[in-house]
């Protein structure tokens, strides 16, 4: 019965869960996998979710494992900023909501682990569904050509033991202007578009012309000015669809003149909790 367990060794990681149709997918049956799990040679999880027991679960692992696998998601928003060193408001460690980014409901066996992740399903940009492909036999060795690896604007994530892709700077930030337009915090992010000096004005055109909202396009560029980065001067703006009258994106805010939205008056983020 234990026939298969050398091939799960040399193609299954310690401390990578992977869901069990992957698990069959390497031809152990049912009845094997339950036999390996007695033997503690596998350890269940939430969701029908399996690891080879060894280092504590983290979550650079169980996301290597579900690009690996296929899932086209990828962490976004102020996780893959903080990631890079670009913001103050997500410390690496333990006990921080990641923010994630998945087309569709995630599966039970990778929304069951025990992490705190702010599932992101809403479309920020316009971009071509990734072609589906045959989980790899092997989390040995990383795949590099992934249906995460191929949207706009992601990369490698850096000084991690995994290969987990993130989203660049440059689609982070419109990922935070985006969560703006749903009630996320002002404050924050006037203080970390300051710290968005590097911006490449050719990806940020890109992405502008990618995005599915007027509005969202126009938060960043309110944001971005506001900030006044040398990067903006060398902004193509040119076919870039930013609509026409104006946007009420905070209530009773104030209006920018210049992108046409109503953002917070000065102290009305901390009275109303924006």
């Amino acid at each position: 019965m234990s026939a298969s367990l050398p091939t799960l060794r040399d193609h299954l990681p310690e401390g990578v869960p992977v869901p069990v149709h992957w698990l069959h997918a390497q031809g152990l049956s049912s009845a094997l996998v339950h036999h390996y799990v007695r033997s503690g040679w596998l350890q269940a999880l939430p969701g029908q979710a399996y690891l080879r027991p060894g280092p504590p679960l983290t979550w650079p692992a169980a996301l290597y494992a579900a690009q690996q696998v296929g899932l086209p998601v990828h962490v976004g928003h102020l996780s893959a900023l903080a990631l890079q060193g670009l913001s103050h408001y997500q410390p690496l460690g333990g006990g921080e909501q990641w923010h994630l980014y998945l087309p569709l409901r995630p599966p039970t066996w990778l929304a069951g682990l025990p992490f705190s992740g702010a599932w992101h399903r809403e479309q920020v940009f316009y971009e071509e569904a990734p072609p589906a492909r045959l989980a790899p036999a092997t989390l040995r060795t990383p795949t590099q050509d992934l249906p995460a690896s191929r949207k706009l604007a992601v990369m490698p994530a850096p000084r991690l033991p995994w290969l987990v892709f993130i989203s660049a700077p440059e689609r982070a930030a419109l990922e935070l202007a985006a969560g703006l337009t749903r009630g996320g915090s002002w404050d924050m992010a006037y203080e970390t578009f300051t710290g968005l000096t590097m911006l490449r004005p050719a990806v940020v055109r890109e992405l502008l012309l990618a995005c599915t909202r007027v509005v969202t396009r126009r938060v960043f560029l309110h944001l971005a000015h506001a900030s006044d980065h040398a990067w903006l001067e060398h902004l193509d703006l040119s076919g870039v669809d930013l609509g026409t009258g104006d946007r009420q994106v905070v209530p009773q805010g104030r209006l920018d003149p210049l992108w046409r939205i109503t953002v917070p008056r000065l102290g009305q983020e901390a009275e109303h909790g924006f």
